[in-house]
């Protein structure tokens, strides 16, 4: 399992046809996800973890993301 820290991000929701991306960047600035999204809640839920929690991880192979300062180990899952 990959985890990888999440350095930026880029989302945008469209106003007019009711959906959101939400574009996940390493460090390297090299895409690691990016999603769409239909459902404004979970939209929004995703959007203020990027904002607000820190350090954020995306686990690639369980494909979502963690808080914490180190990821988890085989054995923490």
């Amino acid at each position: 399992m990959a985890n990888i820290l999440v350095a930026s991000y880029y989302s945008r929701w469209d106003l007019k046809n009711h959906k959101g991306r939400i574009a996940l960047y390493d460090s390297a600035n090299q895409e690691i996800e990016n999603h769409a999204f239909t459902d404004s809640a979970e939209f929004q839920v995703i959007v203020s973890m990027l904002r607000n929690e820190k350090p954020l991880w995306y686990e690639t192979e369980a494909q979502h993301l963690r808080t914490g300062n180190e990821p988890a180990g085989e054995g923490e899952r």
